[in-house]
């Protein structure tokens, strides 16, 4: 048996973002017959099972910390120490079997953190998918950007999705780099066929996604996306699909009735990912604060709003896509008045040879 088949793969998973960005690439290495395991941390529980079902994920799944929705930043603090012991005892446990380990991480959340500083200690090979990724500014995105830079430095190799992020990589620190052109995110919109639907002419909605810390935790912030939403829905109906977190900061700021009573304005727990894709590819323009979506609906070609001062992902940007404080007049007269409509791109997202490939072929190259 060679050294590629005796190594040891071990995907370190804790949000639905990150098993979304990650699917792909482990069924490319299922595909190579690599073995695999899931070392699931636990961070979010809702939906996930769903996602490994969606994508068809075979590989066995070890759970490092019983799963419930970790939604409040509390409940993050105390779920980060029991997530360190787990994932640590679970990777000692692959390294002690004498076969050589590759933790991939992947991303900006703790799970990223906890994986790949305990990759580190305990002498396994740290691979960062989506590594190099930078806003340029230390607290915005807030703990996002904190997070991926000191996920950096525990990198041994990074998977780097464009030109930029390989040269941050290759400038500030010293890990194997390869450049996957593209992100995976591409290869998991593919596999939804999301990309065959088209906007609904005959009864057109806006979407809506909230979730991050700024938007959420910023009372005066959440506020006037509100009034915001409301605003739009005077346009469009509004499908507002609330994460978790979203959900309790609106009911703890008594905001969720005044939505339920808004005109227009429909609330939804969050979906399945194929059925958010589906409902946001069909939508004629899409508010959302996520970098993934961000990324999705570029390769969707759907018109999209960033919420959020700035982003350290270029996908989309100058194409379907505006960052809020470049929209001309402000979000709701951009909405009045049709203007979202020349943000409307191709579909790019087309199945077949992608980053997901490259990142198998690059964690174990032939020979």
């Amino acid at each position: 048996m060679t050294e590629t088949l005796q190594s040891q793969i071990v995907f370190v998973v804790g949000t639905r973002a990150q098993l979304i960005k990650v699917a792909p690439v482990v069924v490319a290495c299922e595909s190579a017959g690599l073995p695999v395991t899931l070392l699931m941390t636990g961070q979010h529980e809702e939906t996930m099972q769903d996602l490994v079902e969606e994508f068809g994920i075979r590989s066995p799944q070890v759970s490092a910390v019983r799963a419930i929705e970790r939604s409040t930043v509390g409940s993050l603090l105390r779920w980060l120490p029991l997530a360190y012991a787990g994932v640590s005892r679970c990777i000692r446990g692959f390294t002690r079997s004498g076969r050589s380990v590759s933790v991939l991480v992947h991303g900006d959340t703790l799970s990223t953190l906890v994986g790949a500083f305990s990759g580190r200690r305990n002498g396994a090979r740290v691979v960062h998918l989506e590594s190099g990724l930078t806003s340029g500014k230390l607290f915005d995105p807030f703990p996002e950007e904190i997070l991926r830079r000191v996920v950096f430095h525990f990198t041994d190799l990074a998977m780097c999705p464009n030109k930029a992020s390989v040269a941050h990589m290759l400038h500030h620190h010293r890990a194997e780099v390869v450049d996957t052109v593209g992100n995976t995110i591409v290869d998991a919109v593919a596999m939804t066929g999301a990309a065959a639907i088209r906007p609904d002419v005959a009864a057109p909605y806006i979407v809506v996604s909230l979730h991050r810390f700024q938007n959420i935790y910023n009372k005066r912030r959440l506020r006037q996306l509100v009034y915001l939403i409301e605003e739009a829905a005077k346009v469009l109906p509004v499908r507002f699909v609330m994460h978790p977190a979203t959900r309790a900061r609106l009911a703890a700021e008594s905001l969720d009735q005044r939505l339920r009573l808004a005109p227009g304005v429909e609330l939804s727990p969050r979906l399945g990912y194929g059925a958010f894709l589906r409902l946001a590819a069909g939508a004629a323009c899409v508010l959302t604060d996520g970098g993934s979506n961000q990324e999705e609906l570029a390769a969707l070609g759907v018109p999209t709003i960033v919420m959020r001062e700035r982003t350290e992902r270029p996908d989309g940007l100058g194409t379907n896509a505006l960052m809020e404080s470049d929209v001309p007049g402000g979000i709701g007269a951009f909405l009045a008045g049709g203007h979202y409509v020349k943000l409307r791109r191709p579909p790019a997202a087309v199945a077949g040879k992608g980053p997901s490939q490259r990142i198998v072929t690059a964690l174990v190259p032939v020979g």
